[in-house]
């Protein structure tokens, strides 16, 4: 993925371009990591093909993880975030058993 930009950082541009405060992208690791999170109720979106990270176990273990194929990715980011919103609407009685860490944004980058 170093030879083009990750699809979530458009899809995350694109979702605060249409005002969805409650959606961020969290990139760590220099750019190997990233991940789109919803704090309510608790989601992560992971592209398929990234690698796994102790980042999700660590910092998003309450979190439910949905995993979007390239294929999910392939339209742009418009598509991949009217899939999102769906993915969204159809998690949003999701609740853990335990209550929900707040993932550390800040101390990424």
């Amino acid at each position: 993925m170093a030879a083009q930009a990750h699809p979530f950082h458009a899809v995350a541009a694109r979702a605060a371009a249409e005002g969805m405060t409650n959606l961020k992208l969290k990139v760590a690791n220099d750019g190997a990591y990233v991940r789109l999170i919803q704090q309510t109720p608790p989601l992560f979106f992971k592209y398929k093909p990234d690698p796994n990270d102790d980042l999700d176990r660590t910092d998003l273990n309450d979190f439910k993880r949905i995993l979007l194929s390239e294929e999910d990715c392939s339209n742009g980011p418009n598509a991949t975030l009217a899939l999102v919103k769906m993915l969204l609407e159809k998690f949003a009685d999701y609740g853990s058993s335990t209550p929900a860490k707040k993932p550390n944004l800040g101390r990424y980058k």
